[in-house]
């Protein structure tokens, strides 16, 4: 069974991004992930915030999404990721696993 619209919690996941090569992000590669994250968010990934912050290999994303459950919250913050990572964001960045708070 599902909530009505805006009755899901809003829950933060985050997601480690490491560099292929090692290399540190930088804040110019974490504004460009972090718009694009919202150029691509639609309805059904229920994004209300985000922020990418560099990281001395990589990168990580905070996604806060409404959803029912801490599952289904990772569930569509890392699909939104695949769709920004896809489209060409952060190139030479793999995600690792995401956690829900």
């Amino acid at each position: 069974m599902t909530s009505p619209a805006g009755a899901d919690p809003v829950l933060l996941v985050r997601i480690p991004l490491r560099s292929s090569t090692g290399a540190a992000g930088t804040e110019g590669g974490a504004n460009l992930l972090q718009d694009a994250l919202w150029a691509h968010a639609r309805p059904p990934h229920a994004l209300e915030h985000v922020r990418v912050r560099p990281q001395p290999r990589g990168m990580h994303v905070a996604l806060f999404v409404r959803a029912a459950d801490p599952a289904a919250a990772a569930h569509q913050a890392y699909g939104l990721l695949a769709l920004a990572l896809a489209a060409g964001a952060a190139r030479g960045h793999r995600p690792g696993p995401p956690a829900c708070a």
